[in-house]
């Protein structure tokens, strides 16, 4: 193939890829490293198609001959950077887009790229620099101020998130994206009711977007508004992130009698919400024949033997389970086939019940006198909430100085490094290690007089067993705690400590310490007089 050929099949191929059919401009690409197997160009761009079809490590190959082929081609290694972020390579990534505007000081591109791939490590104030210098190179570059307010929203830099989201819109008036990004900042915020028209206004520019959707049903649900958040919450299924790996041919169930049927209940999301919703089994099982119900190994022995439940299956995220059904539902979404409402939440407590061996077994395990606290201070840091919604341990060290108070800490993790940090300074008997499943954590609950935790699944399964809870939520709660209350639909013996403030535990530690040396005082008060009363009429032995 001659020179002048190689060039307009090139530029063929290229009008192709841009008009998104791949197939064809794959052809072209190949018949040009026919005549030329280095064509870096050539090698370079069949590698990107590679990479939008997810075919990563071809990709690479593909790439990486194109940069041997030509080192000096700034778009290489912008392609390449984002390659190695999508296989999770993000420092290899940030290099290969630092290589990229080494050779071209004004690539805004490779900065905005460089920007998400420290986004994906929470490196936020670098991201955000990066996305300063895309925008000052590209001033009309919507993408890159709507991704910097992303990340200043997760920084809790709402007010700039919100300015930076008019700018996107400004530039690009039907961009959905900064919409739904506008209504998160605003909902960080505290304004529900503007949330809640930016979603509607994105879904109107969209209405497909499956995130914008959820993004709104958890605010109607905040705000108390469950009939059409829970419609709105059925679009999880259909997001990029996974909230339940597998798919099934069988007929979602609608609610109707299933008599000598079987129905496959699957989990999702976390340990929280699974603990939350198995309320609904024995309702599921009052329309029907057997029940069958998929959950993580953790709590398999905890719900064995709960009523509604004929079948437990251990979860497992990269196989499907074997079991045969003819109908399947996930287990968040029977609030809405139920027709759950604020004043129809099935809310009798408990519902969960420890192990009577295991209660035993730490009842004389926890036999010092004092009242019993049990704490947790960290979630998942996989959660997407998670920076906000925990804490550190020290925040808990002046409920250690209350007179009378013993403190457990029931904390998994790698936040539970933390106790080593405190040795000697805090009065803390840490049970982490001996904390194998929640059935040894239900056996603990049961022998304790309160459990203050943040938003875990141990607060969960506290308020599932009907015991003494307190809830320390951060400004911008899940949408199970609802807005403007400290008390919970959803768990009768659960108290909510709120920050009034976003980001502030100050205050939400000392109205929780202040109100722990109220009840431990009075019920110092109760004990001393009792004592007295049984001295007075000559009964030794104290109770």
């Amino acid at each position: 193939m001659q020179a002048a050929t190689i060039a307009e099949t090139m530029e063929n191929a290229v009008r192709h890829h841009q008009g998104g059919h791949l197939r064809q401009a794959e052809q072209l690409y190949r018949l040009v490293l026919q005549s030329d197997p280095n064509h870096p160009s050539a090698l370079h761009l069949l590698g990107a198609i590679a990479y939008q079809r997810k075919q990563y490590h071809a990709a690479l190959e593909l790439i990486g001959k194109a940069i041997a082929g030509n080192r000096r081609i700034p778009q290489f290694h912008n392609t390449l950077g984002a390659v190695l972020k999508a296989v999770g390579k993000f420092e290899e990534a940030i290099a290969a887009y630092e290589e990229a505007v080494l050779l071209n000081p004004t690539y805004a591109e490779a900065y905005y790229n460089m920007g998400n791939a420290l986004q994906s490590q929470g490196r936020y104030d670098p991201a955000v620099e990066k996305y300063k210098q895309a925008v000052s190179l590209k001033p009309d570059y919507a993408e890159a101020y709507n991704n910097m307010a992303i990340v200043q929203q997760m920084q809790g830099r709402h007010a700039e998130a919100i300015q930076n989201c008019s700018q996107a819109i400004r530039l690009k008036p039907n961009y959905a994206e900064a919409y739904n990004t506008r209504a998160s900042a605003l909902q960080m915020q505290g304004q529900h009711a503007k949330a809640i028209e930016y979603y509607k206004r994105t879904l109107l520019l969209k209405p497909d977007y499956a995130e914008a959707h959820v993004n709104l049903g958890m605010t109607l649900l905040l705000t108390g508004k469950f009939v059409e958040g829970w419609a709105e919450y059925q679009w999880r299924r259909y997001t990029k992130k996974a909230i339940y790996p597998h798919r099934y041919e069988m007929p979602r169930w609608d609610g109707s009698p299933f008599p000598e049927k079987k129905l496959f209940v699957h989990y999702e999301q976390g340990l929280g919400d699974n603990l939350q919703f198995v309320r609904y089994l024995p309702k599921v099982k009052a329309r029907g024949g057997t029940v069958i119900f998929e959950v993580k190994k953790s709590l398999l022995g905890l719900l064995r033997g709960f009523p509604g439940i004929d079948e437990l299956v251990e979860a497992s995220f990269n196989v499907k389970p074997t079991v045969e059904f003819d109908f399947y539902t996930s287990l968040l979404d029977l609030p809405r086939i139920f027709g759950t409402t604020l004043e129809t939440i099935p809310a009798e407590v408990p519902y969960l019940y420890a192990d009577p061996r295991k209660v035993e077994y730490w009842r004389n395990k926890l036999a010092e006198d004092g009242f019993k606290v049990g704490i947790v201070w960290a979630g998942s840091a996989k959660h997407s909430n998670d920076r906000w919604r925990s804490c550190v341990l020290k925040r808990f060290a002046p409920l250690a100085k209350i007179d009378g108070v013993r403190l457990y800490g029931l904390q998994k993790g790698k936040a539970a490094e933390q106790v080593k940090e405190l040795t000697g300074k805090m009065s803390l008997m840490n049970l982490a290690d001996e904390l194998n499943d929640f059935t040894d954590t239900a056996g603990v609950i049961e022998n304790l007089d309160l459990v203050i935790s943040v938003d875990t699944a141990v607060l969960h399964l506290a308020g599932a067993m009907g015991k003494p809870v307190w809830a320390l939520l951060p400004f911008a709660a899940d949408w199970r705690w609802m807005l403007n209350r400290d008390d919970s639909p959803w768990y009768p013996t659960m108290r909510l400590f709120r920050q009034r403030r976003s980001g502030n535990w100050d205050d939400v530690f000392q109205r929780v310490t202040d109100e722990l040396k109220t009840i431990t005082g009075k019920q110092s008060v109760r004990t001393r007089t009792f004592e007295h009363r049984n001295i007075k009429n000559g009964v030794v032995d104290l109770v």
